[in-house]
């Protein structure tokens, strides 16, 4: 089964930030290609099979129906959720960041 991938504006928002964090204040841009390609992947993935990646360990979250699937390689997480079949992209956190208060 197919999914239909749904990015919201806020998740869109969060990515160039993280993105752009990594270009101009940490001057790596291997990095920042790296985040954006792997996140690529990452939405390939949910497309075809979003319950690959488990429910949120944070009980708030998870109480909401949120999964989190790990960037590669990076401290950074993808919070989503899935309605029948659509998965909705909540936002790209770094791990250290109280990523639900942020939704």
């Amino acid at each position: 089964m197919a999914y239909k991938l749904v990015i919201t504006e806020h998740a869109d928002e969060l990515l160039d930030s993280a993105l752009r964090y990594l270009i101009y204040q940490l001057k790596n841009e291997q990095a920042a290609v790296h985040l954006l390609n792997e996140v690529e992947k990452i939405y390939g993935r949910l497309e075809e099979n979003p319950m690959q990646f488990p429910i949120s360990q944070d009980t708030y979250l998870a109480g909401r129906g949120y999964h989190e699937a790990i960037v590669g390689q990076m401290n950074y997480t993808i919070l989503f959720r899935v309605e029948t079949d659509i998965v909705i992209i909540a936002g790209v956190f770094h791990q250290l960041e109280n990523y639900w208060e942020k939704l």
